[in-house]
């Protein structure tokens, strides 16, 4: 079996991922599939130690930080995250590397006997996500890795990843997301997300809604993990410390530098690329992590904590690709989300005008991101991203906002809408490409197609 091959024989089991169906019922959770599919694997999840992260917001960058950490600890590092913008390999990684494509193959090949029987066992077919849930834990294992930092799918109590016995959990700020399927309330999300919590398993626990935080305070004291936080960011809406903006020459935001304090360690001056007040938060649960890891006995120097923050990937991000006019990826695909962007671009970005191009899922609160979007937007162009079922279309967006955005229009594709911001803006003004990471991960390769080298910036496509 070849790489081609292999992808082909994922892609053809049901990817909830892009299911236009996304409710509970269509997601038919249970955790019997990937569980026999393990074992019919020889259990290989249970020979990593997993730092295992749930949450709403920011788990994949407080993923990428930890693993950056750990990497410059000298440990060999798995990251396993989701979904990819440009290639299924960025769900799979170690030290940083993408897994290779023979190895893609070879995992498909090595699991396909078992993806096939468990697929004709009374516990239905086995899932996309399942597949590279499993493929992961057995690239992980084999090349055995020192640390596997895994983020959760969806939710938490019946995420596929949650089979692992981890060394350490993570959990994320909660909003409310993905309400079809996990609650309607903080309350109810924060149930599914507790559930990765484990006995006596250290809790690295990120600012909460008050009724999410009780939530998680009280599985944990059940479960006797103890709750670890930093010492100067505990609430949504209390901070000791804010971060401080870093430029460049030309006076372009290139970094964040802060500080975080623990009860055993303060950190003074750390920066990491990834720009916003979220990513602040996300970096202080990263450290946070790093926090429990030592608590149990593991090593991880001061100086790796710097050096893998400053020196962390993870694209997609408020990441600026292009300058002149500005242009900025990010895959705000919900009202939090969203609200951080809009206010990191205002804060930290100069500008005369800043044109939106949005696409996004049909599961998402399309009134409430319309109305966060208004309020910087001078100009929206609406547009899709094609083969995705879950996808709005460009008019049904620029419908339901066409009172609330007045300068907007729809473009069918990304490719056209890209050209129609492009030749609408001046040299001085930003255009911002978000509302969902697949329309993220089409521009990065639109760029990457249709632009030199002298016209991107701070990107590799690799």
């Amino acid at each position: 079996m070849d790489y081609k091959a292999a992808l082909i024989y994922i892609e053809g089991f049901i990817d909830y991922e892009r299911s236009p169906d996304f409710s509970r019922q269509a997601r038919l959770y249970n955790l019997n599939r990937i569980s026999l599919l393990l074992e019919l694997l020889g259990n290989p999840h249970d020979r990593l130690q997993v730092i295992h992260i749930a949450g709403s917001k920011g788990k994949g960058s407080t993923a990428a930080l930890i693993a950056s950490v750990l990497t410059h600890a000298g440990y060999k590092t798995g990251l396993f995250t989701s979904p990819h913008l440009i290639t299924p390999r960025e769900r799979c990684r170690i030290d940083g590397n993408l897994i290779s494509k023979a190895d893609v193959a070879f995992y498909v090949e090595k699991l396909m006997p078992a993806i096939e029987t468990v697929s004709t066992s009374e516990f239905g077919r086995v899932s996309f996500f399942e597949i590279y849930t499993a493929l992961a834990f057995s690239y992980f294992a084999d090349k055995a890795t020192d640390f596997a930092v895994i983020e959760v799918g969806l939710g938490g109590r019946l995420d596929a990843t949650n089979v692992v016995t981890p060394v350490a959990t993570v959990i994320t700020p909660i909003a409310l997301e993905h309400t079809a399927i996990l609650g309607e309330t903080h309350t109810e999300i924060a149930g599914e997300k507790a559930e990765i919590i484990k006995e006596k398993c250290p809790l690295a626990l990120a600012p909460q809604h008050p009724e999410a935080r009780k939530v998680f305070e009280k599985v944990a004291s059940e479960r006797r993990a103890p709750i670890v936080e930093p010492k100067n960011l505990v609430r949504e809406d209390c901070c000791a410390s804010s971060p401080r903006l870093v430029r460049n020459a030309d006076g372009v935001p290139i970094a964040q530098e802060f500080d975080v304090e623990m009860d055993s360690e303060r950190y003074p001056q750390l920066t990491m690329p990834l720009l916003g007040h979220h990513q602040f938060i996300n970096a202080t649960t990263a450290v946070t992590a790093i926090e429990c890891l030592k608590q149990k006995g593991y090593i991880v120097p001061k100086a790796s904590v710097y050096a893998g923050f400053k020196n962390v990937q993870w694209y997609g991000r408020i990441q600026r690709i292009r300058s002149s006019p500005t242009v900025v990826l990010d895959g705000a695909h919900s009202p939090a989300s969203m609200e951080a962007l809009c206010g990191t671009l205002r804060q930290s970005f100069r500008y005369d005008q800043v044109t939106f191009i949005v696409s996004l899922m049909r599961d998402k609160n399309l009134t409430a991101i319309g109305n966060i979007v208004s309020q910087t937007a001078d100009f929206v162009i609406t547009t899709q991203v094609l083969n995705n079922p879950r996808v709005m279309s460009a008019e049904e967006i620029l419908d339901a906002w066409e009172n609330t955005c007045k300068k907007i229009s729809a473009c069918s594709t990304p490719e056209k809408a890209i050209t129609r911001a492009l030749s609408g803006a001046s040299p001085t003004d930003l255009i911002c490409i978000t509302g969902s990471l697949y329309l993220v991960g089409q521009a990065l390769e639109i760029f990457k197609s249709n632009f030199s080298a002298k016209d991107r910036v701070g990107i590799s496509f690799s």
